[in-house]
C-alpha cells in the first residue's frame, strides 16, 4: 500500500540540448535536490539545491564525467520516491565524501534514487505528480517528441566517461539486515498512535503497556512502503513489531521496524502483571470519537485532552496527569461490562492503572465510571 499524494512520482525526460545534469520540478511546489556520486572511488553527497515550481536548476555544470548520479529530492509534503541506496546528509547545505557511519558521524542516512545516464554529456531529471522512473539523453531525444522515454537501466560503465564501481554493490536493503545490526533485538506488541512529519521525516508512533513510546521514521532503515501502510490505520489498531531499538530516552523508544502485522482479534496476552486481563477488540471508533477536548460537566476547569493514545487531565490550565491509554471490552473491576479505557499513568509510581467504565457516547458527550474509586464523570466535546 503506498499513499501517493504524500510520495509524488519521478520521470526523467528531454531537456536542455546543453551539457550538464538538470533538475526540472513540473510540481506546484518547491522542491530541494540532493545528489550522490562516485568521487576517485569514494562515494560522495551534495545538496540541496532548490528548484521552483514549473522551473528548472542546474546541478552539475559542463560535460558529465559520471555514468550513474544518485538523487534525492523532497518538498514540503514529503520525499519523492526513493530507491534503496543510501548517502548521508543534512539539513542544511554540504558536500559529505563516504556513505558509511552517517549517524556516527552527525549526518542522516537516507535513500536515494539513481540515475544512469548511459555516459551521455547532458540529462535531465524531471520531477513530477505521479510518473513511473525513466531516462532519456538530450543526445537521443533531440528532435523527439516531448515525453519520450528510455528505461534507465542499471549495467558496468562504459566508454567515455569515469567508471564506477558497480552500482549493485552500493544498493542498501538495510531493513532486511539481520536482527541486531541497528540496536538491541525487540518485538512488542503495541497499539499505533499516529504518524506526522518532522522536517522531511515521517515519524510514525505506537504506544505499548505501560506508556512506553516506540518512534519509527523514514530517516532510519525501516522498508519505507510500511509507512505508506501506516498512515492508513486508524489509532489505536493494534499491531505486532519487531525490528531492532536504536536508542532510548526517557518513555521514548527509536526504532527500526523489519515486520509488523495487525495483532490477532484474540489481542494482547495477559499476564500475572496485568491487573486487568482484559482482550482487545476492533474499538477504532471508540479510539476516533475520543480524540480532542472534553470538558467536565461539573466543573469547568477540569478538562480531559485525547490525543491519539495520549490522555492529559488538565485542571485550571495545569497538566495534572498525562497518561497513555488502551481500549478494551472490559476489565476485572468492570466485571464484564465494557467498553473501558484502561490509563496507565506517566510516569507510573507503581499504582497501575485506571479503569474508565464508557457508560455514554452522544453526539456531544462522553460518560465515563471510574470503577476503581466508584466516581462517575461527564464531559462534553468542546472543540
Amino acid at each position: 500500500m503506498r499513499l501517493l499524494s504524500l510520495v509524488p512520482g519521478l520521470a526523467v525526460l528531454a531537456g536542455p540540448a546543453y551539457a550538464e545534469l538538470v533538475f526540472c520540478n513540473e510540481t506546484a511546489v518547491k522542491a530541494s535536490v540532493a545528489i550522490g556520486y562516485v568521487d576517485d572511488g569514494v562515494w560522495t553527497s551534495e545538496g540541496w539545491w532548490g528548484v521552483q515550481p514549473f522551473d528548472c536548476t542546474t546541478v552539475v555544470s559542463g560535460d558529465l564525467s559520471k555514468r550513474y548520479y544518485y538523487w534525492r529530492a523532497t518538498n514540503t509534503h514529503g520525499a519523492f520516491d526513493t530507491e534503496n541506496y543510501a548517502f548521508c546528509t543534512t539539513s542544511k547545505a554540504f558536500t559529505i565524501a563516504g556513505d558509511e557511519n552517517c549517524e556516527d558521524r552527525g549526518y542522516r542516512r537516507e535513500k536515494f534514487s539513481e540515475s544512469d545516464t548511459n555516459n551521455a554529456k547532458s540529462w535531465t531529471i524531471t520531477l513530477t505528480e505521479a510518473a513511473a522512473p525513466a531516462g532519456t539523453s538530450d543526445e537521443e531525444s533531440n528532435g523527439m517528441a516531448s515525453g519520450h522515454a528510455q528505461d534507465a537501466t542499471p549495467g558496468p560503465s562504459g566508454g567515455g566517461g569515469t567508471a564506477d564501481p558497480d552500482p549493485a554493490a552500493h544498493m542498501r536493503h538495510d531493513f532486511l539486515a539481520e536482527p541486531g545490526t541497528h540496536g538491541e533485538p525487540y518485538s512488542i506488541r503495541a497499539w499505533f498512535d499516529h504518524c506526522t512529519y518532522q522536517g522531511d521525516d515521517l515519524l510514525c508512533t505506537f504506544t505499548a503497556d505501560t506508556g512506553w513510546r516506540y518512534v519509527a521514521s523514514t530517516a532510519d532503515p525501516t522498508d519505507p512502503i510500511f509507512f505508506g501502510d501506516f498512515q492508513f490505520l486508524p489509532s489505536g489498531a493494534m499491531v505486532d513489531l519487531s525490528g531492532d531499538m536504536i536508542s532510548y530516552a526517557g518513555d521514548t523508544a527509536q526504532i527500526t521496524i523489519r515486520e509488523w502485522a495487525l495483532a490477532p482479534e484474540e489481542g494482547m496476552e495477559t499476564t500475572d502483571s496485568d491487573p486487568f486481563a482484559a482482550p482487545a477488540s476492533d474499538l477504532s471508533g471508540l479510539q476516533e470519537f475520543l480524540q480532542g477536548y472534553w470538558m467536565s460537566d461539573d466543573d469547568s476547569a477540569y478538562y480531559w485532552i485525547v490525543q491519539g493514545n495520549q490522555l492529559d487531565e488538565i485542571y485550571d490550565g495545569n497538566l495534572m496527569q498525562r497518561s497513555f491509554f488502551e481500549l478494551a471490552p472490559s476489565c476485572s473491576a468492570s466485571y464484564g461490562q465494557g467498553p473501558v479505557i484502561i490509563a496507565w499513568p506517566d510516569p507510573d509510581e507503581g499504582d497501575g492503572p485506571t479503569c474508565y467504565l464508557v457508560t455514554e457516547t452522544g453526539p456531544r458527550s462522553l460518560g465515563l465510571a471510574n470503577v476503581i474509586v466508584g466516581r462517575d464523570l461527564s464531559f462534553t466535546y468542546s472543540n
